[in-house]
């Protein structure tokens, strides 16, 4: 803890910020038995929740990590629907639905595991809870990353006490930022963000209400959004499936927040009548489109809102955020461990800043679809021209696709490394990334697929901290590649599949998958060259 910490400390990696992404970094590391500091402005705890759901790629690190029980036992109950309504009110008139199965209903064929709605104010202390318990990091809660340089061989860091305004100097050989979207860190290495800085100002509010008939009176939801003639101007969120929501207002003059008492009587017009509630908190924001002009430099590796801010359409932020930590972290670990080539680290850049663009502009893209909603007066009224216009708007919605953003697999499960220089391509061409649907390859790249195996693990199950050659065929002779591994000294195990199906899910007879679970090199046969191989995917 803070209170342990010297004048100077000298750890393998330094990791500024301690919010999801932030705690991710530090599982990821301790789990692969990486000392680190994480340093926070704050004090650790959440009191206002601005994520809510855990995707399905989240939840699948989680589940190596040993959490996504708790994940699930955190989140909205099994039975929960996740159904989304456009409404003029949570009393109001229903303008279109989109009905998706609970969570106890929902068939898992692409992965083990599914989204979770659970809200960061028990998603946070799950993550740094885990975190401490693998005993691999410590904590500087209210702590300020003041300074930084670094040098050919690491960084030096100068971080001040929030409390007492004592230093402390942190000598680390790399740094992972996750210190938000006003990142500090960023801000010191000169990088720029590139896109949209403002598409529209918002306000949300946590809320306390058990006045169910007034919050489901069309029925359970996870989110109704809120629709008059001019489009959508708020958000209801379900956080527990109970008592606890969040509000959101879209519709706002850029810097204008309002009041308790004004938030109040807005949430009433957005239900539909006068309710007991109690709010907790609000929180002003900004919706933006932007991608940081590099993900790194040098010894420093930037993760989350540090390097990506886009609208919330989509459940996106946070999670990629995470496939980052994972994606820094092992690049990280290897160099710490000795194994990791030259080049190793620079591919994080390489190969993180392309997915996130894509998410971000499909971010952008669910959230500007709203402006094509009709326009008009009366949506609330019981006229004819409401029932036209209201007709008009849910025929629209269902006509754009507005369930796009909820029903997104090959975001989470489709994004790969097309031309990383890490990844030893094997001639097949690339599959169009689709958003609405995911196509399980295990062409070099991409994440390696799910399938059951015999025991009731999941192929995922068999991918960690090293490399996993995949071998389908017992006649095949793997000890070449482990000796030519072990001559590297590259964590490296053989698993043997001997399933029809399976062998034909991932395409030949021989895979080779990354420490991040995706795929390295694959082929019917070894290599003539393993040396080589393994040249490339170490970046050597």
């Amino acid at each position: 803890m803070a209170s342990n910490l010297k004048t100077e400390v000298q750890v393998p990696v330094l990791i500024a910020g301690g919010g999801p992404v932030g705690l991710a970094c530090a599982i990821e590391l301790s789990w692969r038995g990486i000392e680190c500091l994480l340093v926070e402005r704050r004090d650790g705890t959440i009191n206002h929740p601005k994520m809510n759901q855990v995707g399905v790629r989240t939840v699948e690190f989680c589940r190596r990590w040993g959490i996504s029980q708790m994940v699930k036992q955190s989140s909205v109950p099994e039975d929960f629907p996740r159904s989304i309504r456009f409404v003029t009110a949570a009393t109001g008139y229903q303008l279109a639905h989109y009905d998706f199965p609970a969570r106890k209903d929902e068939l898992c064929i692409n992965s083990p595991e599914a989204i979770q709605r659970c809200s960061q104010i028990f998603f946070d202390p799950i993550l740094r809870d885990h975190a401490k318990n693998l005993g691999g990091a410590t904590f500087a809660y209210s702590h300020d990353l003041e300074s930084f340089e670094q040098d050919d061989d690491g960084v030096t860091a100068r971080v001040a006490s929030l409390k007492d305004g004592k230093t402390l100097t942190v000598r680390a050989d790399y740094m992972i930022a996750c210190d938000g979207a006003d990142s500090k860190v960023r801000t010191i290495l000169g990088i720029g963000l590139e896109g949209d800085m403002s598409l529209n100002f918002n306000v949300n509010s946590f809320f306390r209400s058990t006045d169910h008939d007034a919050l489901f009176k069309n029925g359970r939801a996870v989110m109704q959004w809120i629709v008059d003639g001019d489009g959508i101007w708020a958000d209801i969120v379900s956080i527990n499936g109970d008592d606890l929501w969040r509000f959101s207002l879209m519709r706002l003059e850029s810097g204008h927040i309002p009041s308790i008492e004004e938030i109040g009587q807005l949430l009433r017009r957005a239900v539909g009548r006068d309710f007991e509630f109690e709010i907790f908190s609000t929180l002003p924001w900004e919706r933006r489109r932007v991608v940081a002009q590099r993900f790194q430099e040098r010894r420093v590796l930037l993760c989350g809102d540090a390097v990506h801010q886009m609208s919330p359409t989509g459940g996106f932020g946070m999670n990629t955020g995470i496939q980052e930590a994972v994606d820094a972290a092992w690049k990280v670990s290897a160099m710490v461990q000795g194994w990791g080539g030259p080049k190793l680290v620079e591919t994080y850049d390489i190969e993180r800043r392309p997915v996130a663009q894509n998410i971000v502009d499909e971010a952008a893209r669910n959230y500007n679809q709203f402006g094509r909603l009709p326009k008009g007066k009366g949506a609330e009224e019981n006229t004819e021209a409401g029932a036209a216009l209201r007709k008009s708007i849910g025929d629209t919605i269902y006509a754009e696709n507005f369930d796009r953003e909820y029903d997104m697999e090959g975001v989470p499960l489709g994004y790969r490394y097309e031309g990383s220089p890490i990844i030893v391509p094997d001639g097949t061409p690339e599959q169009p990334f689709e958003v609405m649907s995911y196509l399980p390859t295990a062409r070099p790249g991409h994440r390696a697929p799910h399938a059951w195996l015999a025991d009731g693990r999941s192929m995922l199950d068999l991918f960690g901290r090293g490399f996993t050659l995949l071998c389908f065929d017992e006649d095949v002779d793997t000890e070449p590649f482990l000796k030519a591994a072990a001559e590297r000294q590259v964590p490296f195990n053989v698993e043997l599949v001997i399933n029809e199906e399976i062998a034909a899910l991932y395409g030949t007879r021989l895979v080779l998958v990354r420490p991040d679970g995706h795929v390295a090199w694959r082929g019917d046969d070894l290599p003539e060259d393993m040396d080589a191989v393994l040249a490339t995917i170490i970046g050597a």
